[in-house]
Protein backbone atom coordinates (compact mmCIF):
# COMPACT_ATOMS: atom_id res chain seq x y z
CA UNK A 1 0.00 0.00 0.00
CA UNK A 2 3.17 2.43 0.60
CA UNK A 3 3.57 2.51 -2.84
CA UNK A 4 0.37 3.55 -3.47
CA UNK A 5 0.45 6.00 -1.18
CA UNK A 6 3.56 7.71 -2.94
CA UNK A 7 1.54 8.22 -5.93
CA UNK A 8 -0.24 10.72 -4.37
CA UNK A 9 1.26 14.56 -4.01
CA UNK A 10 3.78 15.37 -1.17
CA UNK A 11 1.14 17.92 0.70
CA UNK A 12 -1.87 15.27 -0.01
CA UNK A 13 -0.08 12.52 1.38
CA UNK A 14 1.53 14.17 4.35
CA UNK A 15 -1.77 15.43 5.21
CA UNK A 16 -4.12 12.32 4.59
CA UNK A 17 -1.76 9.53 3.33
CA UNK A 18 -2.28 7.64 7.26
CA UNK A 19 -6.48 7.89 6.26
CA UNK A 20 -5.62 6.71 2.60
CA UNK A 21 -3.60 3.73 4.04
CA UNK A 22 -6.19 3.15 6.66
CA UNK A 23 -9.45 3.13 4.10
CA UNK A 24 -7.57 0.71 2.34
CA UNK A 25 -6.63 -1.88 4.26
CA UNK A 26 -10.23 -1.90 5.62
CA UNK A 27 -11.44 -1.89 1.99
CA UNK A 28 -9.69 -4.89 1.54
CA UNK A 29 -9.76 -6.55 5.04
CA UNK A 30 -10.65 -10.03 3.68
CA UNK A 31 -11.32 -9.88 0.43
CA UNK A 32 -10.07 -11.81 -3.03
CA UNK A 33 -7.60 -10.50 -5.75
CA UNK A 34 -10.11 -8.75 -7.93
CA UNK A 35 -11.48 -6.73 -5.12
CA UNK A 36 -8.22 -5.81 -4.24
CA UNK A 37 -7.09 -4.67 -7.40
CA UNK A 38 -10.06 -2.76 -8.10
CA UNK A 39 -9.46 -0.72 -4.77
CA UNK A 40 -5.55 -0.43 -5.94
CA UNK A 41 -7.22 1.47 -9.47
CA UNK A 42 -9.59 3.32 -7.63
CA UNK A 43 -6.52 4.65 -5.26
CA UNK A 44 -4.15 5.11 -8.94
CA UNK A 45 -7.02 7.18 -10.08
CA UNK A 46 -7.81 9.36 -7.36
CA UNK A 47 -4.18 10.27 -7.14
CA UNK A 48 -3.63 11.06 -10.97
CA UNK A 49 -7.20 13.31 -10.38
CA UNK A 50 -5.30 15.17 -7.58
CA UNK A 51 -1.91 15.23 -9.20
CA UNK A 52 -3.57 16.74 -12.62
CA UNK A 53 -5.72 19.50 -10.48
CA UNK A 54 -8.95 17.25 -11.38
CA UNK A 55 -10.03 17.15 -8.14
CA UNK A 56 -14.23 17.50 -7.63
CA UNK A 57 -13.79 21.02 -6.16
CA UNK A 58 -11.80 22.02 -9.13
CA UNK A 59 -13.11 24.12 -12.36
CA UNK A 60 -11.51 21.82 -14.29
CA UNK A 61 -12.79 18.58 -12.47
CA UNK A 62 -15.98 20.45 -13.26
CA UNK A 63 -15.69 20.55 -16.66
CA UNK A 64 -14.27 17.15 -17.25
CA UNK A 65 -17.30 15.47 -15.86
CA UNK A 66 -19.59 17.83 -18.29
CA UNK A 67 -17.67 16.38 -20.79
CA UNK A 68 -17.48 13.10 -20.51
CA UNK A 69 -20.37 11.46 -20.93
CA UNK A 70 -20.26 13.33 -24.31
CA UNK A 71 -16.48 11.88 -25.02
CA UNK A 72 -17.97 8.60 -24.47
CA UNK A 73 -20.29 8.80 -27.01
CA UNK A 74 -18.04 10.21 -29.39
CA UNK A 75 -15.84 7.16 -28.62
CA UNK A 76 -18.54 4.26 -29.14
CA UNK A 77 -20.42 6.33 -32.37
CA UNK A 78 -16.89 6.75 -33.60
CA UNK A 79 -15.39 3.25 -32.99
CA UNK A 80 -19.04 1.73 -34.31
CA UNK A 81 -18.02 3.69 -37.57
CA UNK A 82 -14.89 2.03 -37.94
CA UNK A 83 -15.76 -1.20 -37.09
CA UNK A 84 -18.21 -0.76 -40.29
CA UNK A 85 -15.58 0.26 -42.33
CA UNK A 86 -13.77 -2.52 -41.37
CA UNK A 87 -16.53 -4.60 -41.54
CA UNK A 88 -17.01 -3.38 -45.56
CA UNK A 89 -13.35 -3.51 -46.33
CA UNK A 90 -12.72 -7.14 -45.58
CA UNK A 91 -16.25 -7.94 -47.53
CA UNK A 92 -15.23 -6.01 -50.91
CA UNK A 93 -11.70 -7.67 -50.16
CA UNK A 94 -12.56 -11.22 -49.17
CA UNK A 95 -9.47 -9.87 -46.52
CA UNK A 96 -6.59 -10.33 -49.38
CA UNK A 97 -4.07 -8.74 -48.77
CA UNK A 98 -4.62 -7.51 -45.56
CA UNK A 99 -3.41 -10.46 -43.27
CA UNK A 100 -5.52 -10.39 -39.52
CA UNK A 101 -5.21 -6.56 -39.08
CA UNK A 102 -8.98 -5.14 -40.28
CA UNK A 103 -10.18 -7.98 -38.03
CA UNK A 104 -8.51 -7.41 -35.25
CA UNK A 105 -8.98 -3.67 -35.93
CA UNK A 106 -12.89 -4.55 -35.64
CA UNK A 107 -12.68 -6.27 -32.61
CA UNK A 108 -10.89 -3.90 -31.02
CA UNK A 109 -13.27 -0.81 -32.25
CA UNK A 110 -16.13 -3.50 -31.12
CA UNK A 111 -14.80 -3.60 -27.50
CA UNK A 112 -14.91 0.54 -27.03
CA UNK A 113 -18.32 -0.14 -28.20
CA UNK A 114 -19.26 -1.72 -25.69
CA UNK A 115 -17.47 0.14 -23.06
CA UNK A 116 -18.70 3.35 -24.08
CA UNK A 117 -22.08 2.15 -23.59
CA UNK A 118 -21.75 -0.26 -20.98
CA UNK A 119 -20.21 3.09 -18.49
CA UNK A 120 -23.67 4.87 -19.87
CA UNK A 121 -25.93 2.50 -19.14
CA UNK A 122 -24.26 3.13 -15.76
CA UNK A 123 -21.70 0.86 -14.59
CA UNK A 124 -19.07 3.83 -15.09
CA UNK A 125 -15.68 2.51 -14.13
CA UNK A 126 -15.85 -0.99 -15.67
CA UNK A 127 -17.21 0.67 -18.88
CA UNK A 128 -14.30 3.21 -19.15
CA UNK A 129 -11.84 0.78 -18.65
CA UNK A 130 -13.29 -1.73 -21.27
CA UNK A 131 -13.89 1.66 -23.78
CA UNK A 132 -10.11 2.43 -23.42
CA UNK A 133 -8.61 -0.87 -23.58
CA UNK A 134 -10.64 -1.30 -26.93
CA UNK A 135 -8.68 1.99 -28.19
CA UNK A 136 -5.75 1.02 -27.21
CA UNK A 137 -5.66 -2.40 -28.26
CA UNK A 138 -6.54 -0.45 -32.01
CA UNK A 139 -3.87 1.93 -31.53
CA UNK A 140 -1.92 -1.23 -30.62
CA UNK A 141 -2.72 -3.28 -34.20
CA UNK A 142 -2.21 0.36 -36.18
CA UNK A 143 1.29 0.63 -34.26
CA UNK A 144 2.26 -2.66 -35.59
CA UNK A 145 1.59 -1.99 -38.97
CA UNK A 146 4.63 0.52 -39.57
CA UNK A 147 5.00 1.94 -42.68
CA UNK A 148 1.57 1.97 -43.84
CA UNK A 149 -1.14 4.35 -43.89
CA UNK A 150 -2.74 2.83 -41.61
CA UNK A 151 -0.03 4.47 -38.84
CA UNK A 152 -1.30 8.28 -40.21
CA UNK A 153 -4.97 6.85 -39.63
CA UNK A 154 -3.76 5.82 -36.02
CA UNK A 155 -3.13 9.44 -35.49
CA UNK A 156 -5.68 11.09 -36.94
CA UNK A 157 -8.54 9.10 -35.14
CA UNK A 158 -6.83 6.64 -32.71
CA UNK A 159 -4.90 9.21 -31.10
CA UNK A 160 -8.40 11.83 -30.46
CA UNK A 161 -10.06 8.55 -28.87
CA UNK A 162 -7.20 7.64 -26.62
CA UNK A 163 -7.88 11.31 -25.36
CA UNK A 164 -11.74 11.11 -25.00
CA UNK A 165 -11.55 8.06 -23.33
CA UNK A 166 -9.07 9.42 -20.73
CA UNK A 167 -11.48 12.42 -20.33
CA UNK A 168 -14.02 9.89 -18.84
CA UNK A 169 -11.82 7.45 -17.53
CA UNK A 170 -10.62 10.40 -15.58
CA UNK A 171 -13.93 11.94 -14.29
CA UNK A 172 -14.11 12.75 -10.56
CA UNK A 173 -16.51 9.37 -9.28
CA UNK A 174 -18.74 12.24 -7.05
CA UNK A 175 -19.34 14.01 -10.47
CA UNK A 176 -20.01 11.11 -12.33
CA UNK A 177 -23.49 10.71 -14.13
CA UNK A 178 -26.29 9.26 -11.51
CA UNK A 179 -26.64 5.76 -13.13
CA UNK A 180 -30.31 5.72 -15.19
CA UNK A 181 -29.84 1.68 -15.36
CA UNK A 182 -30.04 1.07 -11.25
CA UNK A 183 -30.48 -2.60 -11.91
CA UNK A 184 -28.38 -5.58 -13.49
CA UNK A 185 -31.39 -6.64 -15.66
CA UNK A 186 -31.35 -3.44 -16.85
CA UNK A 187 -27.71 -3.30 -17.86
CA UNK A 188 -27.87 -6.40 -19.52
CA UNK A 189 -30.62 -4.88 -21.86
CA UNK A 190 -28.71 -2.24 -22.62
CA UNK A 191 -25.77 -4.58 -23.74
CA UNK A 192 -28.10 -7.03 -25.14
CA UNK A 193 -29.48 -3.72 -27.69
CA UNK A 194 -25.91 -2.20 -27.46
CA UNK A 195 -25.09 -5.99 -29.94
CA UNK A 196 -27.99 -5.96 -31.70
CA UNK A 197 -27.18 -2.17 -32.61
CA UNK A 198 -24.00 -3.34 -33.68
CA UNK A 199 -24.27 -6.26 -35.21
CA UNK A 200 -27.17 -4.64 -37.77
CA UNK A 201 -24.70 -1.65 -39.00
CA UNK A 202 -21.82 -4.16 -39.33
CA UNK A 203 -23.97 -6.89 -41.65
CA UNK A 204 -26.86 -4.46 -43.33
CA UNK A 205 -25.90 -2.95 -46.69
CA UNK A 206 -26.12 0.70 -46.38
CA UNK A 207 -26.09 3.02 -49.88
CA UNK A 208 -25.62 6.16 -50.04
CA UNK A 209 -26.49 8.41 -48.38
CA UNK A 210 -27.37 5.55 -46.05
CA UNK A 211 -23.41 5.11 -44.64
CA UNK A 212 -24.21 8.14 -42.27
CA UNK A 213 -26.41 5.74 -40.05
CA UNK A 214 -22.71 4.05 -39.13
CA UNK A 215 -22.20 7.09 -37.16
CA UNK A 216 -25.84 9.02 -36.84
CA UNK A 217 -27.15 5.89 -35.10
CA UNK A 218 -24.82 4.99 -32.21
CA UNK A 219 -24.56 8.47 -31.53
CA UNK A 220 -28.49 8.93 -30.97
CA UNK A 221 -28.16 5.92 -29.55
CA UNK A 222 -25.26 7.01 -26.76
CA UNK A 223 -27.36 10.24 -26.21
CA UNK A 224 -30.65 8.52 -25.55
CA UNK A 225 -28.21 6.81 -22.81
CA UNK A 226 -26.57 9.89 -21.70
CA UNK A 227 -30.07 11.31 -21.01
CA UNK A 228 -31.09 14.94 -19.98
CA UNK A 229 -28.98 15.18 -16.69
CA UNK A 230 -25.87 14.91 -19.27
CA UNK A 231 -26.85 18.09 -20.98
CA UNK A 232 -28.23 19.62 -17.81
CA UNK A 233 -24.63 19.91 -17.01
CA UNK A 234 -23.52 22.18 -20.10
CA UNK A 235 -23.68 25.62 -18.21
CA UNK A 236 -20.87 27.29 -19.74
CA UNK A 237 -19.84 27.76 -23.25
CA UNK A 238 -16.26 25.94 -22.99
CA UNK A 239 -18.56 22.88 -22.11
CA UNK A 240 -20.53 23.13 -25.31
CA UNK A 241 -17.75 23.46 -27.27
CA UNK A 242 -15.70 20.58 -25.67
CA UNK A 243 -18.89 18.21 -25.72
CA UNK A 244 -20.05 18.91 -29.42
CA UNK A 245 -16.48 19.23 -31.29
CA UNK A 246 -15.50 15.69 -30.81
CA UNK A 247 -19.04 14.63 -32.15
CA UNK A 248 -19.32 16.82 -35.54
CA UNK A 249 -15.81 15.96 -36.36
CA UNK A 250 -16.20 12.10 -36.13
CA UNK A 251 -19.28 12.87 -37.78
CA UNK A 252 -17.31 14.23 -41.13
CA UNK A 253 -14.92 11.24 -41.04
CA UNK A 254 -14.98 8.60 -41.67
CA UNK A 255 -17.93 8.37 -43.98
CA UNK A 256 -19.96 11.16 -42.28
CA UNK A 257 -21.10 14.00 -43.33
CA UNK A 258 -20.29 16.09 -46.43
CA UNK A 259 -18.68 19.82 -46.01
CA UNK A 260 -21.79 21.40 -45.86
CA UNK A 261 -23.40 19.38 -43.44
CA UNK A 262 -20.21 19.78 -40.97
CA UNK A 263 -20.74 23.73 -41.79
CA UNK A 264 -23.64 23.80 -40.52
CA UNK A 265 -23.13 21.60 -37.79
CA UNK A 266 -20.13 23.60 -36.44
CA UNK A 267 -22.23 26.88 -36.85
CA UNK A 268 -24.78 25.76 -34.91
CA UNK A 269 -22.09 24.35 -31.90
CA UNK A 270 -21.09 27.72 -32.15
CA UNK A 271 -24.63 29.22 -31.96
CA UNK A 272 -25.56 26.99 -29.01
CA UNK A 273 -22.27 27.81 -27.21
CA UNK A 274 -23.08 31.80 -27.37
CA UNK A 275 -26.77 31.18 -26.33
CA UNK A 276 -25.15 29.49 -22.89
CA UNK A 277 -22.78 32.33 -22.57
CA UNK A 278 -25.12 34.78 -22.67
CA UNK A 279 -28.01 32.90 -20.67
CA UNK A 280 -25.13 32.13 -18.00
CA UNK A 281 -24.11 35.85 -17.20
CA UNK A 282 -27.49 36.99 -17.54
CA UNK A 283 -28.23 34.94 -14.78
CA UNK A 284 -25.48 34.89 -12.80
CA UNK A 285 -22.72 32.69 -11.92
CA UNK A 286 -23.33 29.13 -10.79
CA UNK A 287 -20.95 27.48 -8.62
CA UNK A 288 -22.03 23.88 -9.68
CA UNK A 289 -21.45 24.59 -13.30
CA UNK A 290 -19.76 22.52 -15.38
CA UNK A 291 -16.54 24.52 -16.22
Amino acid sequence: MSALVKLYPAAFRREFGDEVADAYREATRGAGGRARMLEAVDVVGHALRLRLGLGSAGRAGRLLAAVAPFALVAVGAAAMSWARTCAFVLTISGGFGFDDAFPQLMAAHLVAVLGAFLALAGRWALGTWTALAGVVAGIAVYAGRLGTDLVAVALQFGIPLLVLSLVALLCPPDLRPTPRTRTRTGVVAVLAWTAVMAGTLLMLPLSYPLPELKFAVPMAYGLVLAGRQAFTRLRTAPAVLLAGLPLVCFGENPGGSDKLVLTGALGLLLAAAVMVSIRRRRSGPNPLAGG
